[in-house]
């Protein structure tokens, strides 16, 4: 019989764990700067924490399969909850300095990573207990980060204009407690998960390395965290200091979180049963999106790219969790989805580097085209890899059962 309280509460703690991590990244390098006075500091701050991140996803990934999802779910919001909350009492206490401030950066870096994953590892269990489809749970969970990267930055930045810094602080531990607890008390039908033949940590790999849709899939994901990461970081903040227009940015990426929030919609409501459509839809989105921000004409041609971006991002998340979710064995999950996190990690460092070495001896329109001609490649690939379209297009018993819970 299905529960009626346990999508809300699903939904609830992945927004309050979603908006703490968005306002915590604003709060933070402001009360480096607050603290220090050095804005070098705050970049070395975020900087740190970079790398335990990556660990702690692969790590967190084979611990959700030994202690379990939810239990690991509600331990991670648990620890970044005493993590955040551990800057107002060492303020309050000692005073913060460099060394607090990476080592508690560092800290909540390495709970914050493994209590999303274990999220996304609950997505069946969610949808089995709620009587929801996973389509339409995943497009749910989707739209909830649309709407933190739309508003969490947004409402942090009010925040700290009307309360101390300190008071956010305790504000941003107070969204993470309440996760853990909206998971703690979450309904959820009891299940049996098979033992792995295979305990080691590394298995998640060895799994993704022996499936070659599954790698296919990877490929893809980190073609794109390569491509996203210097749009983000370089080429749309380098465009609007050349136009003087530092709002217009702030516009544009506002425009990216519009377009993910309806493309989740979308999905979740208009694509029942038609994963594979959805998927080239979003591709050629992707490849239009690139295409229009690549010339760096002004701002809105630039804000239609990333409208058609976040439209294909919103589409495309939640495709590849329903997928994982779908095809990786109950026993391997979260070692899959943490080997997919540890990688994704990994390629954002490695995309901004190849961009600084293309500036170097290029122009920013040149290292736009590059992007663009980038998502080209990753866009045909995606629709044309052997074995891909039966992998992500449901088996037809399930877009029955899918239409039915959505219609």
């Amino acid at each position: 019989m299905a529960t009626t309280t346990t999508l809300p509460l699903y939904l609830t703690a992945t927004a309050t764990s979603l908006f703490g991590n968005s306002a915590i990244s604003i709060v933070l390098p402001w009360l480096v700067l607050e603290r220090t006075g050095d804005p070098a500091m705050a970049g070395t701050v975020a900087a740190a924490s970079a790398l335990p991140g990556a660990i702690a996803a692969f790590a967190g990934g084979h611990l959700i399969d030994k202690v379990g999802r939810r239990r690991m779910s509600v331990l991670s919001d648990i620890g970044s909850a005493l993590a955040v909350a551990a800057l107002a009492v060492v303020d309050a206490a000692v005073g913060l300095n460099v060394a607090w401030f990476i080592a508690l950066g560092i800290l909540g870096a390495l709970f914050d990573v493994p209590g999303m994953t274990a999220r996304e590892t609950l997505l069946a269990n969610v949808s089995q207990t709620s009587g929801v489809g996973l389509d339409k749970v995943a497009a749910s969970r989707g739209m909830l980060f649309g709407l933190s990267f739309l508003a969490g930055p947004a409402v942090a930045g009010w925040l700290l204009t009307v309360l101390p810094s300190i008071q956010v602080v305790w504000i941003t531990a107070a969204c993470s407690a309440l996760a853990a607890l909206a998971i703690g008390v979450m309904p959820l039908l009891p299940s049996e998960v098979a033992a792995s033949e295979d305990d080691s940590p590394l298995a998640g790999f060895t799994h993704i390395r022996q499936s070659r849709p599954l790698f296919t899939l990877l490929l893809i994901s980190l073609g794109s965290m390569v491509l996203v990461a210097p749009l983000l970081s370089v080429v749309l903040p380098a465009h609007f200091v050349t136009l003087a227009a530092p709002g217009l940015l702030g516009l544009s990426l506002s425009a990216y979180a519009v377009g993910t929030m309806a493309g989740s919609g979308i999905y979740g409501w208009a694509f029942g049963g038609r994963r594979w459509a959805a998927w080239v839809v979003a591709n050629l989105l992707y490849v239009v999106s690139a295409v229009l921000i690549a010339p760096l004409q002004g701002f809105w041609l630039v804000a239609a790219g990333m409208v058609a971006a976040g439209l294909g991002s919103g589409l495309l998340q939640p495709i590849s969790t329903v997928v994982l979710t779908e095809h990786v064995p109950d026993a391997l999950r979260g070692r899959v989805f943490g080997a997919y996190s540890a990688l994704a990690m990994v390629a954002s460092p490695l995309g901004l580097g190849l961009m600084a070495m293309i500036l170097a001896g290029a122009d920013l329109r040149a290292g736009a085209w590059v992007l663009a001609a980038g998502w080209v490649v990753v866009g045909i690939y995606a629709l044309v890899a052997p074995g891909l379209k039966g992998y992500i297009q449901p088996r037809q018993e399930d877009a029955h059962a899918d239409h039915r819970t959505t219609g």
